[in-house]
């Protein structure tokens, strides 16, 4: 009924200018049965009367709602209102403290979608959190939708989040906590095992400094939903392969760029005779692009300026570079299996001579 009940109040268009204005107290404290108040959405007004008299025309892409439809909207109300062991009164002030912090009327009605069985004082509780981190209603509202688990969480749990963030030079500053957190909300539910082992992955493994690390966690907050593994691969192959420094690849924004997409384009200018590996004193014969100028644009720009080459071309190299591939990690299965077998070999040749 969740669903039913937010698709029709977004097809009511809210509250147009004509109409007087609606308190949350009001629409939310009136009986279940009565359904929303007709000012606030003219399509529930008298059983679904006149839309045009309401003020409001129909989308004419839009079927009308039938009787059924209305009825399961104000039955979903009921249900909601009832799951929560709240009276109206208190739930009208807990609205009002929404309005407050700066929610619309539309943008309660879809906080409240997300986990509709949640008790009010813990939604409140964790949109206070979030508004407290430095974040607006309008992103506090993103973050759920991309991540309604979150409103699970206490209070405590997410203070604790953000003093490990600050930790992380990542809760100082709202448009940089912002940006982490609208990219990447997962960040609150993400277990410190999960976090520590990214981290430590680019200090230990790839030697990048805390500021370095810092800078690529505002750049692809995503690297933690990453294994620690992939991300050491895709820094060895740039470094060690292509010879690009810590500067460079933190620059380039590598980490949101699959590592598929990155052998592609760097083993196709490669065999082009446009990109050269750098020698042990980092010469060239040739003048390489930039890492960031080889994965940081379009697949038509790449090859129009970087690789001057067609799309054809590049598709034709890509499935030869696959079966290349699998043919190699063919060869390694191989070997491994031949070397097992004549170590199972020198073992029983052991056995019996003793």
């Amino acid at each position: 009924f969740c669903g039913v009940f937010l698709q029709v109040l977004w097809g009511c268009r809210l509250v147009p200018s004509t109409h007087p204005p609606v308190t949350r107290q009001s629409w939310l404290c009136a009986s279940p049965s009565a359904g929303l108040p007709a000012s606030f959405c003219p399509l529930l007004s008298s059983g679904g009367g006149s839309l045009s008299s309401a003020g409001w025309e129909q989308d004419s892409n839009e079927p009308a709602p039938s009787g059924k439809l209305l009825e399961a909207v104000r039955l979903s109300l009921a249900a909601q209102q009832s799951q929560a062991d709240t009276g109206n009164s208190e739930l009208g002030k807990m609205l009002d403290s929404f309005s407050d912090m700066g929610f619309s009327n539309a943008q309660i009605i879809q906080l409240f979608g997300l986990q509709p069985k949640l008790a009010p004082q813990t939604r409140l509780a964790v949109v206070s959190e979030l508004l407290l981190l430095g974040l607006d209603a309008d992103s506090t509202l993103r973050v759920l939708q991309k991540s309604p688990e979150v409103l699970r969480m206490t209070a405590q749990q997410l203070r604790h989040r953000a003093d490990y963030l600050r930790r992380l030079d990542l809760g100082e500053g709202n448009m940089m906590l912002r940006r982490v957190v609208s990219h990447c909300p997962s960040i609150f539910t993400l277990s410190w095992k999960k976090i520590d082992a990214v981290v430590q992955v680019f200090k230990e493994k790839c030697i990048f400094t805390a500021d370095q690390v810092t800078e690529i966690l505002h750049r692809c907050p995503n690297v933690l939903l990453e294994e620690p593994h992939d991300l050491e691969y895709k820094f060895q192959y740039v470094y060690f392969r292509m010879g690009v420094k810590h500067k460079a690849v933190v620059k380039s924004g590598l980490f949101r760029t699959p590592i598929a997409e990155v052998k592609n384009r760097h083993i196709f200018l490669e065999r082009l005779g446009l990109y050269q590996t750098p020698d042990k004193k980092g010469q060239t014969q040739i003048v390489n692009p930039k890492l960031k100028e080889i994965i940081r644009v379009s697949e038509g720009d790449f090859l129009a300026k970087i690789a001057h080459s067609s799309l054809e071309e590049f598709e034709v190299f890509k499935k030869l570079l696959a079966r290349e591939e699998g043919e190699g990690d063919q060869d390694i299965a191989s070997e491994e299996t031949d070397s097992a077998s004549e170590g199972e070999g020198e073992r029983s040749d052991s056995e019996e001579g003793n």
